[in-house]
């Protein structure tokens, strides 16, 4: 699979003087960036791989897309356009999300895939009796390779529990 540089000229759009740049420059560097990452995504469907590394594939082009966004235009997007007359809403914070599965992890215990998923380890140990969540079984402890997890999350139904609309 071919990686695409980010460290060309047109990845230092921004002036020097640390004025934005142009529009119709921003909306050339956008071009370039969806250009590369569809390029990239039909490159990685036409070699049939996996939904999960696909998405993955998404989110890393869409990140070195955004890094070589000028640091003005990144700033502004991420600025918040709020009238100022306008009274604040009471905004609620929302708990932290679990955790994600980490990239750099090969396998995962039962407890792990657990608290990955929102579930008790009762749950994981039932998957992997049905035979819908693979594992290995190293001296005594059961592992569960990251493709594999990625594999059953991706089979999961979209939505689970009950419909509230009832």
């Amino acid at each position: 699979m071919r990686r695409v540089s980010n460290s060309g000229s047109d990845a230092r759009l921004a002036q020097s003087s640390g004025k934005p740049a142009p529009p119709d420059t921003r909306q050339q560097v956008v071009d370039a960036a969806v250009a590369r990452v569809v390029e990239n995504v039909t490159a990685s469907l036409k070699a049939m791989i996996p939904e999960h590394a696909i998405r993955r594939l998404i989110e890393l082009e869409v990140r070195a897309a955004v890094q070589a966004l000028p640091p003005v235009m990144v700033e502004r997007a991420a600025a918040p356009q709020v009238p100022q007359s306008s009274p604040q809403p009471q905004t609620r914070t929302l708990p932290e999300p679990g955790p994600a599965l980490a990239p750099e992890r090969l396998t995962y215990r039962v407890e792990e895939v657990a608290e990955i998923m929102g579930v008790s380890q009762t749950t994981v140990w039932m998957w992997i009796r049905e035979g819908s969540l693979a594992a290995r079984k190293v001296s005594r402890i059961r592992l569960i390779r990251r493709v594999d997890l990625e594999a059953f999350i991706d089979a999961m139904p979209a939505s689970r529990g009950d419909s509230k609309d009832e």
